[in-house]
């Protein structure tokens, strides 16, 4: 699938999902507040994508777009009210629903990571994710 391909069907998911929580939380002519865990990341670009090229303004909802440093922080603003809608990954849901909260995953928006992981040159030693191996404790004490 074309990187193309994900950003439009994320597009035209997330007009959905705009859609579902107007109908369920706010009238037409009110905000919907989005909490985003980074939205600066790249793995969250799409929710930037929609708000900036219009789609979300196109479908008559007017959405406002918010960050915190981790999807925890944005699941908290949600469970608090403060906002109507997550985006993080779906490990949040099965994590709330663990602790008896009802949370619904409308969108995966994500078909592969849109992370890296650097090592710093100083670190020969540590040539592909393999050496990761033993935990973070173990590579810790490893490149000391």
């Amino acid at each position: 699938m074309s990187i193309t391909s994900v950003i439009r069907r994320f597009l035209f998911a997330s007009t959905l999902l705009a859609g579902a929580i107007t109908v369920a939380e706010a009238s037409a002519a009110d905000k919907i507040r989005i909490m985003v865990g980074g939205l600066e990341k790249q793995i969250y670009l799409p929710f930037m994508l929609t708000e900036r090229l219009g789609y979300f303004k196109d479908q008559g909802i007017d959405v406002e777009l918010l960050t915190e440093p981790s999807g925890v922080d944005a699941e908290d603003e949600m469970l608090a009210g403060a906002v109507q809608g997550v985006g993080g990954f779906y490990d949040h849901c099965v994590d709330l629903q663990s602790k008896g909260k009802f949370a619904m995953s409308v969108v995966q928006i994500n078909g592969s990571p849109g992370e890296v992981e650097l090592v710093s040159t100083k670190h020969p030693e540590i040539k592909s994710p393999a050496d990761f191996k033993g935990g973070l404790k173990d590579l810790m004490q490893r490149v000391r």
